[in-house]
Formats: C-alpha cells, sequence, structure tokens
C-alpha cells in the first residue's frame, strides 16, 4: 500500500504587526465614532428645544401679560412696569417635550432639576425675569423681560443647556 501525502496548501494567516494596525486603528476609530455619536444627540436636542420655543415663548409672555393684567395662571399679579420675580423667588415653568405647559415650579425643584411634575415627564423649564424699566425722554417706559429656555429639566440648573429670548413689555 502507498500512501500519497496530500500536497499542504499554505494557510495564511495575519501577522502579530498586521494584528496590532489593526487594533491601533480601531483604538483610534472607535473613540471618534462615539464622540460624533454624542455631537449629533446634543444637536437633536438643540434642534428640538429651538423648535418647541415657538411655543414655549409665546405661552411665558401670555403669562407675563395675564400677570400684569390681574389674572395668572401661575405667579402672583404684578403692576406695569414692576420688575419680576421678586427677589429671592424664581419665575419657572414645567413643559413636555411637545410645548405644553404643566405647572409652575418650586425654586428647590428648578435647582436640582425635575423629571416628572404632576404625573406628567418634564423635557423644558422656562424662566421669567426682568430687568429695571427702561427710559429715555419723551418715550414711553419699556420693562426689558428675559424668558430662558432650559433643557434637559432633570439636570441640576448648571448642567443644563440655554436658549435665551429677550424682549421689552410697555
Amino acid at each position: 500500500m502507498i500512501f500519497k501525502l496530500p500536497k499542504t496548501s499554505r494557510i495564511r494567516g495575519s501577522s502579530l504587526i498586521e494584528t496590532v494596525i489593526a487594533m491601533g486603528v480601531l483604538a483610534v476609530a472607535i473613540p471618534l465614532v462615539f464622540g460624533a455619536l454624542a455631537e449629533s444627540g446634543k444637536s437633536g436636542m438643540s434642534s428640538e428645544a429651538e423648535t418647541r420655543s415657538t411655543w414655549i415663548v409665546p405661552a411665558c409672555m401670555r403669562e407675563i401679560q395675564a400677570s400684569r393684567d390681574g389674572q395668572p395662571q401661575f405667579f402672583t399679579a404684578t403692576t406695569p412696569g414692576q420688575i419680576f420675580p421678586p427677589a429671592g423667588d424664581v419665575w419657572a415653568l414645567a413643559f413636555t417635550a411637545e410645548g405644553k405647559s404643566i405647572a409652575k415650579i418650586s425654586k428647590t425643584d428648578y435647582d436640582k432639576g425635575t423629571k416628572e411634575l404632576d404625573g406628567q415627564p418634564v423635557r423644558y423649564l422656562a424662566t421669567l425675569s426682568s430687568a429695571a424699566p427702561h427710559t429715555s425722554p419723551g418715550t414711553t417706559s419699556m420693562l426689558r423681560a428675559l424668558i430662558t429656555l432650559e433643557y434637559p429639566s432633570a439636570l441640576p440648573v448648571a448642567k443644563r443647556r440655554k436658549l435665551e429670548f429677550f424682549t421689552r413689555i410697555p
């Protein structure tokens, strides 16, 4: 009986150098991909907040006007030209992801952040404040108002992203 030895085929594997180079490429590429994904998430949140601001800011302006008319839904009544909020207080409203107002939020909840209020999830907080009236000779006194849209609402105040809207109210 004659045995024929099979022809040995050369099975090529990867060398140690090829493996090290591939690992190096992955070590550089993976953090870049995750960084890009994180930035796109932040960008998405920012664009969503800017879109919702078209509903939130007018709701805040209506509350300021209602306060001046003596019929506020969430805050105390003010008179034309009166600075708000009172010293040491914060006028902050909670809003859903769709831009619907929920309720006034307490200073404590505003400072630490909140995920839910009155059984509804909170995504945005809007703060309302004013500065001394701007007066020029021969013109109507204008109260400077600032509405700040803050998100995400679950984070403490120092870590939230903010969009600021300025206006003047006669």
